[in-house]
Parts: C-alpha cells; structure tokens; sequence
C-alpha cells in the first residue's frame, strides 16, 4: 500500500468536505449574468485553510464552453516590481492561449465577424482565413501587451533621457548627463543643476534646465495616462470581441495574493477596478482577509501620520475597501470533525506498524485536539508518522496514541508545548487536573487555574486514553526529547 501524506499541494480529490461549496460558487461564477458584470468572489480564509484548493475545484467545475479560466497565481510574481502589470498580461496571454490554440473557436469567430458586416470583404474559413484571422489577433494582443512598457513606470526605477542636445548647449559647452530614478524629486535635481550653471557662467541655466525636466515630466505622464488608457480600451474591446460576443465569461481566479507584500496586493486590487472592471470579467480572490486589511493600513499609514485631529476620517476603512471590490464574499469554515476523522482514516492504515485498533484510537484523538484547519491537519499527520517510525527505530513501544496526543499538543498547543520541552513531567501533571486523578493535589493553583481556562479541545484529547500516566519519568523524557526534531523545535 502506498502511503500518502508529506505533500502540500492542493487537494485533486475533494477528501475535506469543499465540494458543496465548490458547486455553489461555480454556479454563482459561470451563470453571472452580463449585466451584473463585472463581478468578483472573495474566498477567505487564514493560511492553510484551503482556499486554493476550493478555487481548484471551482475551477474544474467550469464549463469550457461558457468560462475562459485565467490562473494567476501571485506569490509567483512577487518578485516583480509591478504585480498589477503580471496580472494583467496574464489576462493577455489567456486570450492569445484562445486564439493560437483552437480553430475551432476561430472558424466561429470569422464566421460571426463575416456576419456582422456582410459588406465588407468576407474572410475564408479555410487554412489562409484563419492564418490570416490568428495574425491579425495576434498583432492585437501583441500591441495591447506593448502598451504597458510604452512609457516610463514611476513604480520602476529607471534612468530618464531628455533633450539632452539642448542641454548642452545651455550648458555653455559643458556636456552634462544625469540619470534618476524618479522624476517627482525635482527639488535636489535642480539644486544640482544650478551649481553645475554657475561653473557654466550662465545666470539663467538653472530655470532653463530646470524648465526641460518639467517637459519631460510632462510628457511622460501624459504617455503614461494615453498608454494605460489604450491598454484597458484594447482589452475591452478584444473581451467583448473573444469572450463576451460568444456567451463566455472571463474568469481570472487569483490565488496567493496574502503571500505578498501589502502594497503589491492592493496594486493587483485596484488594478481589477482600474483596468479589468469591463463587462464579461468574474474574479475569484483567495486571500487572508486579515492581511489584506493590514495592507491598506500600511497602503494610507502617510495619511493617517501626517491628518491633522480635524483632517476627518480615515480615507477609507479597511471592511469598507474589500466590500467596494468584493460582491460575493465566502469565508471557509473550520473543518468538521466528521471531516479530519474521514481525512485520517484514509491514511492512518497505510502508515507502517500501525494495527487498525491504534489506527481507530489515532484518529478520535488527533480530531479531538486539532485546529480545524486543513494545512494543520495534514502536517500533524505527517509529524506523527515521522515520530511513530523513529520511535520504532529506536525498539521502543510507546503507545500510538500517545505520540497522537503529543502530536497534537506540539502543532496546536505551542506555548504548553514550549513549557513540556522544558519539563516533561508537566505533561503527567496537566493530565492529572484533567482527569481529577489522584497526584493531581501536588499540583501547583496556577497550574490548576491555568488548565481550567485551556481550551476545550485540550481537555477532551487529554481525558481520552492512552495516558501519560502510565509511563515512567525516563520513558516520557524520551518520548518529549524525540518529539523536538519531529517539529520547529521548542
């Protein structure tokens, strides 16, 4: 039998529950209809708890002939200065994916262009045709794409030339080059190049130069604007032209987007309602609402530093800001119990050593005392088979069941984990309050106090059997000592 386990990809197999979710959505995403376009899904959930596994689902749920699916996974891109842009050539690329790829789909396209204007001169649905037809879609894609790199990004450092002839002449034979990265930082720029005006002998150097700079700034603002404007037309138009025009919607599912830095996350935020907000568009967002609220706190922290008390409120709450961008929003539940039971009965038999008894008691434990969270789930399994197989290495027996509960202790209880590494005899006293077992009144009130306010989930796992009782003060050291390299350490 193999053994499954270790990996943290996401799920291919719905084995946590996710498919009536999964269902629910995709109806939600591929039956929108046109007029409540565009339209956006937010997925949330800490960490771990699923969200790129249910956005799987979602997606293979899709039906081709109705969504043209976009992946962007964000944390990928993260490395690049603009985020935003990655996005939105990654919408490109889909659309240029459609018209290579299928001629399927191009034959109708011709067919519906030859149509709508049977004036003009109608194109072939043979071999030429759609050569002809894929290159002319072609080019348009290329260009839209071009349009992001026409002018200089101010997000981009980068250096900056500029009539630099006239320069030198005003410069009274001295030949002066300068490169900077953003132009906004005028001030120092033109201190600079009143001194090198004053070595020239030239008393009005200074403004002249000065005045070039504010050209060249103007001018590349206005090609920046002018070569954005034509980027979100294009798309647009070729949206409507390859998606929109056929019944499809444009899915874009963007995953990873908590993974990055604040401020790359809210570019590829605004960059949905700035470039994408276009009929025929569906987003579906995994990410950590908490994090991305944190982001548009560290996105206006100038703001809130430098308002006056009477500047009026923040500019914009940071529930506020997703509800502008999210009109669908979903938060993942913690995992039922019936689910990690099922998770764990499906991998426990394929652990090595394992009797189906140890495996039964394995299971009601770990679901007794883990976080409801399926990256925890799926870790903590694998640290209890790595600890069961070392236990073993070493000849010794210790109860399957209590490496369950240390296991779990460990991944979902680390600060009375962090005091066990210390003391592990304080694991027999915890246990002792739990259960009301004799011993327990050498315990200290603290202890007693402090157990009493723990949560829930500890209690129950430390009042099932087996118990750290029955194992002598070595026996538990070695048992607590091993658990240290099965994890981050204490």
């Amino acid at each position: 039998m193999t053994n499954p386990g270790y990996g943290d990809l996401p799920a291919t197999t719905d084995e946590l529950g996710f498919t009536p979710s999964a269902a629910a959505l995709a109806a939600i995403v591929q039956g929108a209809d046109l007029a409540d376009t565009p339209l956006t899904v937010g997925v949330y959930g800490p960490w771990g708890s699923g969200k790129t596994s249910l956005m799987h689902m979602i997606l293979d749920r899709l039906d081709d002939t109705r969504c043209t699916p976009v992946w962007f996974a964000a944390w990928r891109y993260a490395q690049q200065e603009a985020l935003w842009r990655a996005l939105l050539l990654s919408v490109v690329e889909s659309l240029r994916i459609l018209v290579t790829r299928d001629d399927g789909w191009l034959s109708a396209y011709i067919t519906r262009q030859n149509r709508l204007d049977p004036r003009k001169s109608q194109t072939a649905l043979d071999a030429k045709g759609l050569e002809q037809t894929r290159t002319t879609l072609t080019r348009r894609l290329d260009d839209l794409a071009a349009s992001l790199y026409r002018s200089v990004d101010r997000e981009e450092p980068g250096a900056i030339e500029f009539q630099w002839d006239k320069a030198g002449k005003l410069a009274a034979g001295t030949i002066i080059r300068a490169g900077f990265s953003y132009i906004p930082v005028l001030g120092g720029i033109a201190d600079a190049v009143a001194k090198a005006g004053e070595k020239a002998g030239e008393e009005d150097y200074a403004s002249q130069i000065f005045d070039l700079f504010q050209r060249e700034r103007t001018r590349i603002y206005r090609e920046q604007v002018q070569s954005l404007e034509q980027f979100h037309d294009g798309l647009r138009d070729l949206v409507k032209e390859l998606v929109t025009d056929f019944g499809r919607r444009l899915v874009v599912f963007i995953d990873d987007l908590d993974r990055c830095l604040p401020e790359q996350a809210i570019g590829v935020l605004e960059a949905i309602k700035v470039f994408l907000d276009m009929p025929g568009c569906v987003f579906v967002l995994g990410v950590d609402r908490e994090i991305i609220e944190r982001g548009i706190r560290v996105r206006y922290k100038e703001f809130a530093l430098s308002a006056s008390p009477t500047a009026g409120p923040f500019p914009v709450a940071e529930r506020d800001y997703l509800e502008k961008i999210v009109q669908v929003p979903f938060t993942l539940p913690p995992l039922a119990p019936a689910a990690i039971t099922t998770f764990l009965k499906s991998r426990l038999p394929g652990v090595d050593g394992l009797s189906s008894e140890d495996a039964e008691s394995v299971a009601r434990l770990m679901t007794a005392g883990l976080l409801r969270n399926p990256r925890k789930v799926k870790r903590s399994f694998n640290i209890f088979r790595l600890h069961l197989t070392l236990d073993r290495a070493h000849g010794r027996q210790t109860p399957a069941g209590l490496i369950a509960k240390l296991t779990v202790i460990q991944s979902s209880f680390a600060d009375l984990y962090e005091r066990i590494a210390r003391d592990p005899t304080l694991l027999r006293q915890v246990e002792q309050i739990v259960r009301g077992t004799p011993g327990a009144g050498a315990v200290s009130q603290d202890l007693r106090d402090e157990v009493g306010k723990s949560d829930p989930r500890l209690k129950e796992l430390l009042y099932l059997s087996p118990f750290f009782g029955d194992l002598g003060d070595d026996a538990l050291r070695e048992l607590v000592y091993q658990s240290t390299v099965t994890g981050d350490g204490a």
